[in-house]
Order: C-alpha cells, then structure tokens, then sequence
C-alpha cells in the first residue's frame, strides 16, 4: 500500500501529479498543507509508523548484560569476558514535524512536545510499562489519534504568512 501523498510547493495542496512537490505521509499530509499555507515552513515530518525492525549494538559494557538479559526487546547475539552484542527492537515510533525556523507557539496540541524549538514531537511506545507488547491495532488508533490532534491544533493557528 502506498502511504505517501505529494504536496505542491507553490499551492500547498495535496497533489496527485507531481511537478515541485515534496513527498509527504499520507496521514499527515493535510497537517503539513496547512502549517505552510498558513506560514509555518515545514521541513520534514512523519505522520508515525508500526515497524518492527532489530538494531545490532555491539561491545556493550559486560556490566549491563543481566539488564538486556531479562528485557523482551533484545536478543543477546554473543557474550565475551569483557563485553557483549546484542540485537534490540525499535521500542516505538513518532509522529513529529521539524519546522525550517523556531515558532513561538501559544500551545502545543496535546500530547506533543516542542524540541529544540523547531522539532514538534509525541513518541508512541510499542511496550507498556511492564515491558508487555502492545497490540498492533491499539498502536495503528493511538497514531490515528494523535495525527488528528496535531491537524485539528494545525488548522486553529492563526496565519503568519506575509503577502507579498
């Protein structure tokens, strides 16, 4: 399934041809249309995806091994004197918009968090508190949830573009 929508960078419009554009997330498209037309320069975004995927960390400090040898998320590759190698699953996923220049926003949709002053950001976590597996489906609506959240707080801000 293609999950990608392209956005006409002189209209700001959903486009389904594209001429300047820039690729886009489909769940997050309308959001990123209206920052821009409305003056908030965007420079990348992600509307949050489900993804299991395994990142190989090699050499970690021996001390620590007990700590990965009870966590579910990691699989313990090779353990040396000193040291070890593990694989790790990405815990979670984040819907986040990195704007071109830093905003001073009034408020922020809820939930988010403002990084840095240009990175707008909620992370989503695959695993409770118990380190339990959360089911794909409570994943995929909590990232439905809060892609309308940060478009319903897009579509509030007041204008800043300037006419020319």
């Amino acid at each position: 399934m293609d999950n990608t929508k392209y956005i006409d960078t002189n209209s700001w419009e959903i486009c389904d041809t594209p001429g300047n554009f820039i690729p886009v997330d489909k769940g997050i498209a309308k959001t990123i249309c209206t920052l821009n037309k409305k003056g908030y320069n965007t420079k990348s975004s992600c509307e949050g995806h489900h993804d299991i995927r395994f990142v190989d960390m090699d050499d970690v400090d021996i001390a620590y091994l007990d700590e990965f040898k009870n966590d579910p998320r990691a699989i313990i590759k090779e353990i040396r004197d000193d040291s070890f190698d593990y694989w790790t699953e990405i815990y979670g996923t984040s819907i986040y918009i990195l704007f071109n220049d830093s905003y001073k926003f009034a408020s922020l949709p809820k939930g988010f968090k403002l990084e840095d002053g240009n990175c707008l950001r909620h992370n989503i976590e695959y695993y409770d508190n118990n380190l339990k597996r959360r089911a794909i489906p409570l994943i995929n609506e909590e990232i439905k949830k809060y892609n309308k959240i940060l478009y319903e707080w897009a579509s509030n801000l007041p204008n800043i573009r300037k006419d020319d």
